[in-house]
Order: structure tokens, then sequence, then C-alpha cells
């Protein structure tokens, strides 16, 4: 399957995706993507995205004929792989099967796997590519970072800092007869300027609006510590840990189910004789938006 997207200031970015079931002949998959890639020559100026299941573990590369000639031929024709951890983790293997390959390794800011989502056996890959470099790149998920203080560096911030190395007497530092003295008074006064200059300060992390009314307290603890147990699970797989995540995962499963349809059931008894309140919520569970009126 592919894709062309239309970037900013127009730069188009092909995105591929590929699946090869297990059973399937990784010889005549192999022959088939290089016929592809071949066809993608035209498109080598551009950034182009591979990604996918081929189920060719690429933990095996050097050891597996199929991996390594899987590999080498992405790489022949420009192509870096992008994630390097396994991506389906079990209480005996943990394989590398889920890929992501670009021709503009340069463009790329964050790549890799997310191990806090149960959706699948399979873990979520994720790569950020910069697509507009006359912007400065933002920081990448602000919403979801942590409250960590961050300095405040801007160009405001970097010329006062020249000011003030520039106007410090640094005599002193010749006053002192070690010369690890020396440097230890230079660096000390250095990082206080630089403190000075470029002091730290909080960002608020924003507050998750609340998406699920039927999510009781009780109820998203019990999801937060299953998810916990599934993050255990996949950094210490054992078959002790997978009973415990899944033993969880059916409890939370079971009351998610419950609480939901009660909460729709209440709903809809509550404004059985409103059928503008009923719509409203038929329409919303159908992620219907309000066309706009034509002027």
């Amino acid at each position: 399957y592919q894709r062309r997207v239309r970037g900013e200031q127009e730069k188009n970015i092909i995105i591929c995706n590929y699946y090869r079931s297990p059973s399937a002949n990784t010889s005549l998959f192999t022959q088939k993507l290089e016929n592809f890639l071949v066809k993608l020559n035209r498109h080598k100026n551009k950034v182009i995205i591979f990604m996918g299941d081929s189920n060719i573990d690429l933990v095996d590369y050097g050891s597996s004929d199929h991996c390594t000639g899987f590999i080498d031929k992405m790489t022949e024709h420009g192509f870096a792989q992008l994630i390097s951890r396994p991506t389906r983790i079990t209480d005996h293997s943990a394989t590398l099967i889920d890929h992501i390959f670009t021709n503009a390794c340069h463009n790329v800011t964050r790549s890799g796997v997310i191990s806090d989502s149960d959706m699948s056996d399979h873990l979520a890959t994720f790569a950020c590519l910069l697509t507009d470099h006359n912007k400065v790149a933002k920081k990448l998920n602000s919403e979801f970072s942590s409250n960590t203080p961050n300095r405040v560096i801007n160009g405001d911030t970097i010329d006062n800092f020249k000011s003030k190395i520039e106007l410090m007497d640094w005599n002193f530092v010749l006053d002192l007869e070690d010369a690890d003295e020396k440097l230890t008074a230079f660096l000390k006064k250095y990082e206080d300027l630089y403190k000075e200059c470029f002091p730290l300060k909080s960002k608020k992390r924003q507050k998750r609006s609340e998406t699920k009314p039927w999510i009781f307290e009780w109820l998203e603890c019990a999801c937060h510590r299953k998810n916990l147990l599934y993050h255990k699970f996949i950094k210490f797989p054992s078959p002790e840990n997978k009973s415990k995540y899944i033993k969880m995962k059916k409890f939370c499963e079971k009351h998610v189910k419950r609480s939901k349809d009660e909460y729709y059931t209440k709903y809809f008894e509550r404004y059985y004789t409103n059928s503008k309140k009923q719509w409203q919520m038929i329409n919303q569970l159908l992620n219907r938006s309000k066309k706009k009126k034509k002027k």
C-alpha cells in the first residue's frame, strides 16, 4: 500500500505500508519488495517512509539469510531502519518484526517503541520527522511531557549571556597559581553566569480532559494498575508476570464494558422523551460533526 501526503511548503512525503503473513514465502516477499523499490527510484529525492509487519525478525541479522537479505536490500536503495527494540514480546521470545525504514534519517527527530499500550500483542512503533527546516523544531509531545523545569533559551537570553561574558573581568583567574584552581574558578563563574542568564522555568502540564465519564476513579486506578503490569511483563517477560497482567486485563475489560453499558442505558432512560438529547449522543457515538451551512 502506498500513499502520498503533502506536507508544509508543498513537500511530498511518500508513505508505504507492507505486511507479510508468517506463512508467506519470504524470498517471494523480498523479490516483490525489490521490484517496488526499483519503481520508487524516480522519487529518491523525496522523503519516503516504509513501515509494516514483515514477520522477519531483524534481531537475527547476520545469522538468518532472509533477515540479512531483507535489510541489505533496503540498504542498497538508501533506506535505514529506525526501530531497534523488540516489538513483539512473549514470556519465551522477543522479536523485532515491526519496522520503520526511511531514506531521510536527517529529518528524523524521534523514533521508538511505545510499551505503555496493550491494544495489540505487538508494541506500537513511531517516528517523528521534521519536514520544514526553516522553522525551529518544537518540543515533541509537550502535552505529555513531565513537569521538569527547562531553561529559558531564546535570542534575548543568549544576547544577555554573551554581553555578560564580554563584560566579565576574568583577571581573578590569573591571580591563582595552581592550574586546577584556575580551571575550577573559571568553570564556577561561567556556570553562575549561565544559570543567571538562562533561568529554570517550570511548564505546567496540561490536564487531560475527561472523555470517558463511565470510567470511575476506582476503575481508572485498576486500568493504571493493568498498564503497569503490562509494562512490567514487557520489561521482564515471564509466565508469572504474564499471568498477573492477563488476570488484571480481563478484570478491567469486564468492568469497563459493564460500566459503559450502564452509563449509556441510564443516559437514554433519562432522556427517553427528549429526541434532541438522544440524537446528540447518537451523533457523538458515530463521530458525526455538524455540517456548516453554505452561505
